[in-house]
């Protein structure tokens, strides 16, 4: 279950012990070439560090080493640092999930060179300076450097070789006592024959010179292990480390947490010849692992239960299971049907139908063959199931029933019956097969139910009867109204589904063969009869007629006139006359939002405004019916405009101001000009005047030029054009800061 077993995580990836100057972040890397033809190869430089606990940045530029077989320095190979990226962490084990502190970046410097190649070969050579001061395999690993180097064979082996170089990073971090699966095998671009085997690396550089350029030549000097490590056995484990020597594939099982620097060699062969062997090494760490996997499981089946909780199932329903584990990959199921070994699964969330009735026991196991593997149990019941197996009982005619029933299908012994008859027939039932028939009162459609029960696994049904056999009636009557009055009649007729003809007549002296005619009643009293014949499986012939019958009152006759139909707004004065018939009430309205106005024989209105008006008699009888009449009159507007052709100025308060005069007039613009053009006045509003100022200033004695542009009330424009005179007196009007 979670949290149990080994505790939290050991937090012992890439601890750096803050050594001063001391570059503790190398943990593996690799040195390989391609042949592009002629001397002309591609040098690549895979570098690994701990980019949380390292003290230093990657080379730039990393600096390669050509040395002969002599150990003479052919030549120096700067490559320039190509930016790196996070190597994402892939735990081995699902039981592993990735620690906190957890950072490692790899660099790939690439670089196209001509070689000087010789028969007797060449070496390249990187050094780096210095490995995590945790390592527990070495001797004093703080001070401990990497080299990585490849040899090109000479020419009197091949032309143009390219070296193997590994498929797969290993694992940044390992489980305490887990198997370790690592495919370590390596790619050989020219299809040579590969060995694998665990070696010793090389060590180069130091703590005061971390990059030496040029690199110490070869042969190089080996790392040295801390016993009882070695490059045989470089890692805590039993069974110890081993790799596969044709394919690469390493398993190890670690039982001492700590970091391991782990060598891999692979040696090159071409028709039995070696033509090279190439090397990495990396840092193993191996922490122990939280168990942290929980199995669990429910039921995505809408299941029933008991009241104790656990779940059951009738009959053999398929069974959906949703799976809830925690921090898992791999599952086995087993749904616990004895006598059989088939009842498994591998899938995440599987689908299973149990054979039968019993009790199962059902085991999900989360990451199998894991050390974290942990189990989850539950029990389902499965019962037998209550099955009813549909009924059809035939249309009934009322009074002549026969209706039996019985209960059939997959009912185990001991199966409890209720049957639900419906408010209008026989009581309820509890025997399988009720006795005696059963019998309803009155047409129509009804439903005969029954449930099924036992054990808690139940069944229902709903049987359909159809009694026949008439017309129930017709909707409420009598019908009254004012005429015309259109009804439309709606019959209740049982049972829709029989074969009926209808005939109405209507009492007008008009007939009909629908069910729900519709039809126009003028003023008197009528009497509508239906006749029904049912000619289905209950023959049968009705008479309804329409309780009340119909009544259609009369209505009066409203008549309204007026005199004239047209007057001037200067005018707008008009008649009317109430010239109704049988009528006991009227009301009167000129049609202008004004309010209503008792009943008379004249009316005298005169209107406000121009425009349509339509004024409205409404004439009422004692029956309550009514009967409107409408009269239009037009109320014309006129137009009438005039200016004045002299004002004064002397405060007599006798023309004092200068404007136009006018009526039926819609827009209005006015202005007043001096002798040179320039605007002295300009308004919009009929009302308002001009003073004789122009700003602060009283404007002299003399003639000024007004326009006026006007749109009338019917929308058409007028322009006016003159002269006014404006003279001023001994008295001048007085303005606050007048000039």
């Amino acid at each position: 279950m979670l949290g149990r077993g080994l505790g939290l995580v050991v937090a012992l990836l890439f601890i750096g012990l803050g050594l001063p100057l001391r570059a503790t972040h190398i943990i593996g890397g690799e040195l390989y070439y391609d042949c592009l033809g002629g001397n002309n190869y591609l040098i690549t430089l895979k570098v690994y560090r701990d980019c949380l606990n390292g003290q230093a940045p990657f080379d730039n530029p990393a600096s390669i080493s050509v040395w002969d077989a002599g150990g003479n320095l052919l030549q120096t190979i700067n490559l320039p640092f190509p930016g790196a990226n996070n190597v994402p962490f892939t735990p081995n084990s699902p039981c592993f999930q990735a620690p906190p502190n957890v950072c490692v970046e790899e660099a790939i410097y690439t670089f196209q060179t001509s070689l000087p190649i010789q028969t007797t070969g060449i070496t390249l050579a990187y050094q780096r300076c210095c490995r995590n001061n945790s390592i527990v395999n070495l001797v004093n690993p703080g001070s401990t450097g990497s080299t990585y180097q490849t040899t090109i064979p000479g020419s009197n082996l091949v032309v143009c070789n390219s070296s193997p170089r590994f498929n797969n990073f290993p694992p940044i971090a390992v489980c305490l006592g887990d198997t370790l699966k690592f495919d370590h095998s390596a790619t050989d671009p020219d299809g040579d024959s590969l060995v694998y085997e665990l070696c010793s690396t090389y060590h180069g550089g130091s703590v005061a010179n971390p990059m030496p350029v040029p690199t110490s030549p070869p042969p190089f000097n080996p790392i040295t292990f801390s016993p009882p490590f070695s490059a045989a056995y470089p890692l805590a484990s039993n069974p110890a480390i081993s790799i596969d020597p044709s394919t690469g594939f390493m398993t190890a099982v670690p039982n001492q947490v700590g970091q391991y620097v782990v060598g891999v060699c692979v040696r090159e062969y071409r028709n039995g010849v070696l033509l090279g062997v190439h090397q990495r090494d990396f840092q193993f760490n191996v922490t122990a692992c939280l168990i942290n996997t929980q199995a669990g499981f429910s039921f995505n089946t809408n299941l029933q239960t008991e009241p104790d909780g656990s779940y059951f199932i009738c009959g053999d329903l398929p069974v959906n299971f949703s799976n809830s584990s925690l921090n898992a990959s791999t599952f086995a199921w087993d749904f616990g049907v004895n006598g059989i070994n088939t009842d498994v699964s591998n899938a995440y969330q599987p689908q299973y139908t149990f054979p039968g009735p019993g009790v199962y026991q059902i085991q999900l196991i989360s990451n199998p063959g894991f050390f974290c593997a942990d189990t989850a149990y539950q029990t389902l019941t499965a019962k037998a199931a209550v099955l009813i197996n549909p009924q059809v009982i035939a249309d009934q005619c009322i009074g002549s029933q026969n209706i039996n029933l019985t209960a059939t299908g997959a009912l185990p012994a001991g199966t409890s019956f209720n049957w639900n008859f419906g408010p209008l027939a026989n009581p309820q039932s509890s025997n399988q097969n009720p006795t005696g028939p059963v019998n309803y009162m009155q047409p129509g459609q009804f439903q005969i139910r029954l449930l099924a029960e036992r054990m808690g696994c139940r069944d229902s049904l709903v049987v359909p009867v159809n009694i026949s056999g008439y017309a129930y009636g017709i909707s409420d009557g009598p019908y009254a109204g004012c005429e015309p009055t259109t009804l439309t009649f709606n019959p209740q007729i049982f049972p829709e589904n029989n074969t009926l003809f209808f005939n109405w007549d209507l009492g007008n002296g008009q007939s009909s063969n629908q069910l729900n005619p519709t039809v126009v009643y003028g003023a008197g009293t009528y009497q509508p009869v239906l006749t029904v014949v049912s000619t289905g499986a209950c023959v049968d012939t009705f008479t309804l007629p329409v309780a009340g019958g119909v009544v259609v009152f009369p209505i009066p006759t409203a008549v309204l006139s007026g005199s004239p139909n047209e007057q001037s707004i200067f005018n707008p004065h008009f008649m009317f006359s109430n010239g109704s018939s049988d009528y006991s009430n009227c009301m009167f309205n000129p049609g202008d939002g004004s309010a209503w106005q008792p009943c008379q024989n004249t009316y005298s209105y005169s209107y406000d405004s121009a425009g349509y008006f339509d004024a409205v008699l409404v004439a009422v009888n004692d029956y309550q019916c009514s009967d409107t009449a409408r009269y239009r009159i037009y109320v014309r507007p006129e137009f009438t405009y005039y200016v004045p052709n002299a004002f004064t100025l002397n405060a007599d308060g006798i023309n004092e101001g200068f404007r136009g005069y006018g009526t039926g007039i819609a827009e209005y613009a006015f202005r007043i000009f001096n002798r040179w053009g320039e605007e002295l006045f300009y308004s919009t509003d009929l009302t308002e005047y001009w003073d004789g100022f122009y700003g602060s200033k009283i404007c002299p004695q003399g003639v000024y030029v007004y326009s006026a542009d006007i749109v009338d009330a019917l929308g058409v424009s007028h322009r006016f054009r003159g002269k006014a005179m404006l003279i001023r007196g001994s008295a001048l009007l007085a303005r606050p800061g007048a000039e």
